[in-house]
């Protein structure tokens, strides 16, 4: 099986045997979550939804419920849904209404995946023109969403404290680690995020029902 550029290799899809990336680089990792030691840290990588981390992947069937632009709640079927699905959000465009509901429809992440990335590449007009710039906050409140409505995923989440999480996807370089450490791993940074604040959290409740006692 050829593997192109734009495939995405998990959940149905085994990956190859030369697409284990190697550890990437865990400088200003403390910043993002402060359990996290820059040199004694290990490394805990997530990709395939069947793994022990599996569920810390966009793809794992999990769905959401997301407030839509006018307050309504709306299920996704998963977080993947739920992102590619806002690319095209609020765009005055038949095009992309139709392409957000054949996202929203999609009867897999993978199906989904493939739909926004597809358009994305094909009709770049379509997508919304501030995307750039919010990617990252539409697919962190997804995800606080996903881990704050399924405790025994805040659970997991809480349990990976001091370990440095890494999406393993050796072809995207942004929200994954990449082949050889050069992905920026962006879904690995906002998990350990959420991850700080959930540990914050408790540690605030926690207090309160000392003090209550």
């Amino acid at each position: 099986m050829q593997v192109g550029p734009d495939m995405l290799v998990s959940g149905f899809l085994q990956p190859l045997p030369d697409m284990a990336p190697t550890i990437p680089s865990r400088e200003e990792t403390f910043v993002v979550d402060p359990t996290v030691s820059p040199y004694e840290s290990s490394i805990i990588f997530f990709y395939k939804t069947w793994d022990p981390y599996g569920a810390l992947s966009n793809f794992s069937p999990h769905p959401i419920q997301m407030p839509d632009e006018n307050g309504d709640n709306v299920t996704w079927s998963s977080v993947e849904h739920y992102y590619q699905a806002h690319k095209f959000v609020g765009v005055d465009d038949t095009s992309a209404q139709d392409c957000l509901e054949r996202i929203k429809s999609a009867k897999s992440p993978e199906e989904a995946a493939r739909i926004g990335r597809s358009m994305q590449r094909q009709r770049p007009d379509l997508i919304r023109p501030e995307w750039d710039n919010m990617k990252i906050d539409v697919m962190y409140s997804a995800l606080k969403c996903k881990f704050s409505t399924y405790p025994h995923l805040s659970s997991m989440l809480v349990s990976t404290a001091g370990s440095v999480l890494v999406e393993a996807s050796p072809h995207d370089l942004f929200w994954g680690g990449g082949r050889e450490g050069e992905g920026l791993n962006y879904l690995g940074r906002l998990l350990m995020k959420l991850r700080s604040e959930f540990i914050e959290e408790s540690s605030s409740s926690s207090e309160s029902s000392s003090l209550a006692v």
